[in-house]
């Protein structure tokens, strides 16, 4: 009767579910705060419960996500002080990813896309925050990668097999390969990287990132990944870049005035992303993870197959 009343939904109201996930995703996008900000700082993301900069304990009805910090207009209710943009951010966003998971995918890899996303958009935001990826997180991304791949064969397009277990060991399969071939694209990469740059290019959590990604994606996710999200990385961050150096040269050339103007322009929010690659060093590990996000949600099939002949006409060479 359940299943009944939950198909007669989805054909009446299609966008039920679709509203159902996307709140979903803001409700884990608010759990998703905490482990961004306390996992880093080896805190329990259990105890205590959420709370003020100035100790004072949020009630439930002020912590709503996206709405509760649109009311507050970005301060507590309890001191008034600040607090960061990112929070409705990363809550927002993943009930966008959960959403878009629901409406896109098959629903084998929409269960496990949504648990993909939510460790990516944790381990993203810890990497700008705090430039590192701490082990626990990232290593829990490739175990999960791997048990989700045998749970759900769809996961990596695998047909049903007559007797699930064979299904079951060739999606681990391809989930192993693609944590084997993440992990070790990425620490020959560094290798070269380093060597070219004089110094280390990349840190190990990028490997083993990369690795959990490929646990996900498998290995040509895994490739993607890295090309797809250092191309995607330059674009975005390029004028930005450009845009802020004009800014010192005309800062150093205009009177105290002009610069005062410019430093009112770079306000706390901006501040907040000051890691993202504004600065010198670049955390390449969310450029990883939008280049997987955008290989999961969209680009698996067209640049799956282009993948594959690309390593067809190499393999030919080799003959």
């Amino acid at each position: 009767m359940f299943i009944e009343t939950m198909q007669e939904t989805y054909v009446r109201m299609p966008w039920f579910f679709t509203v159902c996930f996307a709140l979903l995703g803001a409700v884990v996008g608010s759990f998703l705060n905490v482990c961004i900000h306390r996992v880093p700082r080896g805190e329990s993301i259990a105890h205590p419960g959420s709370h003020c900069a100035c100790g004072a304990p949020i009630p439930w009805y002020l912590n709503v996500p996206v709405l509760s910090w649109l009311l507050l207009r970005g301060r507590a209710a309890c001191c008034g002080r600040r607090f960061g943009v990112r929070y409705p951010i990363v809550e927002a966003l993943t009930g966008t990813l959960f959403a878009l998971c629901w409406v896109w995918l098959p629903w084998q890899q929409a269960v496990a896309g949504m648990l993909f996303c939510a460790m990516l958009v944790v381990l993203a935001f810890i990497d700008l925050d705090f430039m590192h990826l701490p082990d626990a997180p990232n290593i829990g991304l490739a175990a999960a990668g791997l048990v989700c791949s045998f749970a759900l064969p769809g996961l990596h397009d695998v047909a049903p097999q007559k007797f699930w277990l064979v299904s079951a060991l060739a999606s681990a399969g391809i989930s192993l390969v693609g944590v084997l071939v993440g992990a070790g694209l990425l620490y020959w990469f560094r290798l070269l990287a380093s060597v070219v740059a004089g110094r280390e290019a990349l840190g190990e959590g990028d490997i083993i990132l990369l690795g959990g990604i490929g646990a996900f994606c498998g290995w040509r996710g895994a490739v993607f990944a890295l090309f797809g999200g250092a191309v995607l990385g330059a674009l975005i961050l390029l004028p930005p870049t450009l845009a802020k150096r004009i800014c010192r040269r005309d800062a150093d050339v205009e009177a105290e005035g002009r610069a005062a103007s410019l430093a009112s322009c770079e306000g706390d929010e901006m501040a907040e992303f000051s890691g993202a690659g504004f600065g010198r060093e670049v955390p390449f590990g969310p450029w990883l993870a939008l280049g997987a996000l955008v290989w999961f949600l969209w680009a698996r099939k067209p640049f799956g197959s282009w993948l594959d002949a690309v390593f067809a006409v190499f393999d030919g060479l080799a003959k």
